[in-house]
């Protein structure tokens, strides 16, 4: 309390009548979201660990922007505080115990049953089933599929459309020794990327861990499991199981889970740690029979996602943008590919998955062949305003030599 600092939190804006919150959500799922009076930005903004409560209600009345006794002002940082949404020792705590609880478990539990998909299990079948049927349909022996991408919202409407024309033709269980799953994160981590021994637990069942990989890769990149918690509140990589294990069911082949972070598409060290991860993916899956499924999605434009509202004429910018990103993916041409996602454009950001498609595109084998079944833009879930670039894409593999040619 001496001079608080808030955490790095999202924020939203949320509406109840002649009510207006901001909501406070935590991006690594320590602590529960909450929500505050509209007035009370004004002192969030503050806080950065330089004043004390009493400086603080001094600038606030200086600034002609609020009157608020000193009660008062202790008063929001102990609710503040109590959330774990400071940056002091309560939190340390809080991170501390959900560290050790993760990390003691064999699986990786799911996170976000019963809020994106049903937690029931007979529920969740008979949902699939209308939004993805025939499971057993959609795997194709001697199929050339090497790759899936898809985006991790909600299997429902134009969403379920598209994920049910992208899961065809999938390579049989028998013909695969394991899935690689690359997730686009959003946990604020300090390395490139994270990887986890854990089993994924779904409502469906258990998708299995490549452990043997997973060993292999702890043994040689030190650093990889170090932000293991990141896996705790993927979304991504949540529903990138989900469907792994509903297209293959009991046989589903076990999985590689890889977060990938923006520290991806850093320079520095960040740079080198990028390179020793893809060059050692190389090696330790040289040989295997691998399936990749990418769990992202392109732009996240809008006052949802915390940016400027887009006018008509910025949601065919955000298609265009996203379309020129997946260009450079479909040629294989993975430095273009970093540089359009790193173009800096104000209203629309970087694509949210560009860690992730940024590594696709430097780990499949040279030649590849990408096919676009399908973009969208979409709204969010919520009730704030905002722009979803949505893509399905198949990817197969070099295509064969005729020795007769």
């Amino acid at each position: 309390m001496e001079r608080p600092k808030l955490r790095k939190l999202d924020r939203t804006v949320l509406r109840r009548g002649d009510e207006v919150l901001v909501v406070l959500r935590d991006p690594l799922g320590i602590s529960e979201p909450a929500a505050f009076a509209q007035e009370a930005t004004q002192v969030l903004d503050m806080l950065d660990g330089q004043r004390t409560p009493a400086q603080l209600r001094q600038s606030l009345l200086l600034r002609g922007r609020m009157d608020l006794s000193l009660e008062d002002v202790l008063g929001l940082l102990t609710e503040l505080g109590d959330a774990g949404f400071l940056d002091d020792d309560r939190f340390r705590g809080m991170w501390e115990a959900t560290r050790r609880e993760f990390m003691a478990s064999a699986v990786r539990a799911p996170r976000f049953a019963g809020l994106l998909y049903p937690a029931d299990p007979t529920a969740l079948r008979a949902a699939l089933r209308d939004a993805l049927p025939d499971p057993a349909a959609r795997l194709q022996p001697g199929s050339e599929v090497i790759g899936v991408l898809l985006p991790y919202q909600p299997i429902e409407g134009r969403v379920a459309a598209l994920v049910n024309t992208t899961l065809q033709g999938l390579p049989p269980a028998d013909a695969l020794d394991l899935v690689v799953l690359l997730g686009t994160d959003h946990h604020p981590g300090r390395l490139p990327f994270a990887i986890t021994d854990k089993a994924y637990d779904t409502p469906l069942g258990q998708v299995a861990n490549a452990r043997a990989v997973v060993d292999a890769l702890d043994r040689r990149l030190p650093w990889i499991r170090r932000e293991e918690l990141r896996h705790r509140e993927s979304t991504s990589l949540e529903l990138a199981a989900l469907l792994l294990r509903h297209v293959y069911g009991d046989a589903c082949p076990p999985v590689l889970p890889v977060l990938c972070g923006q520290a991806a598409l850093g320079t520095g060290e960040e740079e080198t740690a990028t390179d020793a991860f893809l060059a050692t993916m190389e090696h330790v899956l040289e040989g295997r029979r691998v399936l990749w499924w990418i769990s992202a999605e392109l732009s996240h434009a809008g006052p949802a996602f915390g940016r400027p509202a887009l006018a008509p004429e910025g949601v065919r910018a955000l298609a265009e943008r996203d379309l020129g990103c997946l260009d450079s993916l479909c040629a294989g041409r993975p430095e273009q590919l970093a540089a359009r996602c790193l173009e800096n454009d104000d209203q629309l950001g970087h694509p949210s998955g560009a860690a992730a498609l940024s590594t696709l595109a430097r780990l499949l084998p040279v030649g590849y062949r990408a096919e676009l079944v399908e973009y969208l833009t979409a709204r969010p879930p919520g009730p704030d305003e905002g722009w979803l670039g949505l893509v399905g894409m198949r990817f197969r593999g070099v295509a064969p030599v005729d020795d007769d040619e």
